[in-house]
């Protein structure tokens, strides 16, 4: 029987156990929870089997709560020491989540919220929403007073000697955000706002848009209308440091990237997006992007795009890699890219020479064939 942790209940259940004092589920959580005598109700009009019913929930209440601030929030014992040294402590408060977006998204969402249909997202309600490139859609997003205290959050973790991972295997400026104490906070952000977005862009064909205004999305479904993870981290490329990053795919099914700073505060720093891996085109640059701040650009994770080298000044940007299990459990999944990262199915042949743009020293084994070209 598998355990898991459910999102609304904290308690280690079977994957189909009822929360009745009688299931397998319950009687498992029980013996693992402290061993304190519990108050029977005022009147035991039920017997021995009412008094039973009403310690055990006694018990998980008291469970519930002891493991909140751990488990559910799933916080470190170093992100929970963080906490008392944090530079913006409003940042780790999820009620605060909506007020970090833009007036306009929460309109955009209201009758999802409302309904649970992610086709009622109305996505021209997103404010100054645009169509990059097919399959590249970007939008205002947080309040860029937000960003400015996500940013200053980033580095006073950076530069106050608390230990800390590299965001993911290419950069090596930046921050997790899950690790110092902010994985509720997106989790929210994620659950209660973004899982719309991601479901009418880049989900099943019943919640999938396939229009904006008459410009078609070019979007397919890469489970947006399941994501249940994140890896939510900061990025900084300046001249001294990460100057840019080499063409790659993420390792996520959807991509949400927040610009931190502005346009105008760093010389070179664009987002170049190529094709979509497994597809004869993927190394053909599509287009080129530039950061605004408090500006979000939604690709799928499987599309090449790299960051061209910073030449002044410093880029920033927030990113959560979003993840459907279930769909990754999908046929549809093993056909688009599973296959072909398993090794069941050879890169179909590409149609001409790649774009310089979209060449990658790290993953390119035909690299050198190229190396001419740029």
């Amino acid at each position: 029987m598998e355990a898991r942790l459910l999102p609304h209940h904290p308690i280690c259940l079977p994957r189909s156990a009822p929360l009745l004092p009688t299931s397998v589920g319950c009687v498992a959580a029980a013996r693992t929870l402290p061993r304190k005598p519990c108050r029977p109700p005022p009147v035991a009009t039920g017997g021995l089997a009412a008094i039973a019913v009403a310690c055990f929930l006694d018990r998980v209440s008291r469970r519930r709560r002891r493991i909140r601030g751990r488990v559910f929030r799933g916080l470190s014992p170093e992100a929970e020491a963080y906490l008392a040294e944090a530079l913006h402590p409003e940042l780790f408060k999820t009620k605060k989540v909506e007020e970090w977006l833009e007036p306009e998204v929460l309109r955009a969402l209201s009758r999802w919220r409302e309904s649970g249909d992610a086709s009622l997202v109305d996505l021209e309600l997103l404010p100054g929403i645009r169509v990059e490139a097919p399959g590249v859609i970007s939008f205002a997003l947080l309040r860029p007073s937000v960003c400015a205290s996500l940013l200053a959050e980033a580095r006073h973790y950076s530069e106050g000697g608390f230990p800390a991972e590299l965001p993911n295997s290419m950069n090596r400026e930046g921050v997790i955000l899950n690790d110092i104490g902010l994985r509720p906070v997106f989790t929210i952000l994620l659950r209660k706002h973004l899982a719309g977005i991601a479901a009418r862009l880049l989900g099943n064909d019943s919640e999938r848009a396939t229009h904006l205004g008459g410009v078609p999305l070019g979007t397919e479904n890469w489970g947006g209308s399941t994501l249940n993870d994140h890896h939510t981290f900061i990025v900084r490329y300046k001249p001294q440091g990460d100057r840019g990053l080499a063409m790659h795919v993420d390792e996520c099914d959807i991509t949400f990237n927040v610009g931190l700073s502005g346009g105008d505060s760093f010389v070179g720093g664009d987002l170049a997006f190529c094709g979509m891996f497994g597809d004869p085109t993927y190394r053909r640059l599509h287009h080129t992007y530039r950061h605004e701040v408090g500006r979000c650009v939604v690709h799928a994770g499987k599309r090449r795009h790299g960051v061209t080298d910073v030449e002044e000044g410093e880029r920033a940007s927030l990113v959560l890699w979003t993840k459907s299990l279930l769909f990754r459990g999908t046929q549809e999944y093993k056909d688009k890219c599973g296959d072909i990262v398993a090794g069941r199915k050879p890169l179909p042949e590409e149609m001409g020479p790649p774009d310089p743009i979209c060449l990658s020293l790290t993953h390119d084994r035909d690299y050198l064939r190229w190396s001419h070209l740029l």
